[in-house]
């Protein structure tokens, strides 16, 4: 039943997430408080990232090593703040969704439930509930929901003070090749599910993968959330590849599912570029 709250939980934030940039957003432990770690890309500076991430160009850090009498320039690593002004412990409100993001921060080697949302400024019982655990066990590296971050996209163009602040990155014209075929065949009837990608619901986490028999060329995955049959589009933002599995039934309750939102033939793991045991991965499937 939880699992099913949680997923309502981020349902309202679907739309909003669609039209952003897919890729996940985490935050690190840096002194007493979160922060982002960020690289410069080319064409960034200090000031858009400032006015990106709702802070002041005075509260952003550098790696401790930066030479500050140099000018910060592409591959710097500095850390933005996350901060009073930029976070949010409340689910915003559909009228307040455009630049809210949801932010995730990867467990480490001796983090705990309770140094995990004393950061967050939440009981544990929250954390808990946020992330549809069952005790106060956390693993390293298992990911973690820890609240909302206010942000605007890189690539935003409707508002001309927003677009002059951060300019959209302007995109590199791709080499059309052979198109490699990574959908299983069931996009298809993805679309038919979901009314063309407009009645859908979304949902982040760790998936894992399991040794499949038969002759079956369908990519198949086990997810609670969704009925038998139901196709799931799952996007790996480390990659950015896209598949569509087929749904045989809920995930198993067994050590290998432990923390995972999804478990996913391995068959599927070249198509999605992933070479580990385990990936984060963005579902998208239908609504109802």
């Amino acid at each position: 039943m939880l699992r099913y709250v949680f997923v309502f939980l981020f349902a309202m934030l679907g739309v909003s997430a669609m039209a952003q940039d897919m890729d996940s957003l985490f935050a690190v432990r840096r002194g007493t408080r979160w922060s982002i770690k960020y690289e410069l890309k080319q064409g960034e500076n200090t000031h858009m990232l400032a006015q990106r991430y709702y802070v002041t160009e005075r509260e952003i850090e550098y790696e401790p090593d930066f030479d500050k009498s140099k000018k910060a320039g592409p591959g710097t690593t500095i850390y933005i703040p996350v901060n009073s002004e930029n976070y949010s412990l409340s689910k915003p409100s559909v009228l307040d969704t455009k630049d809210m993001h949801e932010l995730y921060y990867h467990v480490g080697p001796k983090d705990d439930i309770g140094l995990v949302s004393t950061y967050a400024g939440v009981t544990k019982s929250t954390m808990r509930m946020w992330n549809n655990l069952h005790g106060n066990t956390l693993t390293e590296d298992q990911v973690l929901f820890i609240g909302w971050l206010k942000m605007i996209g890189r690539d935003t163009t409707d508002n001309p003070t927003r677009a002059t602040a951060y300019p959209a990155m302007k995109k590199a014209m791709a080499i059309e090749g052979p198109k490699q075929e990574l959908t299983g065949g069931l996009d298809t009837v993805y679309n038919r599910q979901t009314n063309n990608g407009l009645n859908v619901l979304t949902e982040k986490g760790t998936a894992v993968f399991f040794e499949k028999g038969g002759k079956s060329n369908a990519y198949l995955a086990f997810h609670n959330a969704t009925p038998r049959g139901t196709i799931i589009k799952v996007f790996n933002p480390g990659t950015s590849k896209t598949i569509y599995v087929k749904v045989l039934g809920p995930v198993p309750d067994t050590k290998l599912y432990a923390n995972s939102v999804i478990g996913i033939c391995d068959a599927a793991k070249e198509a999605l570029g992933i070479t580990d045991t385990k990936a984060w991965v963005e579902l998208t499937f239908p609504a109802n």
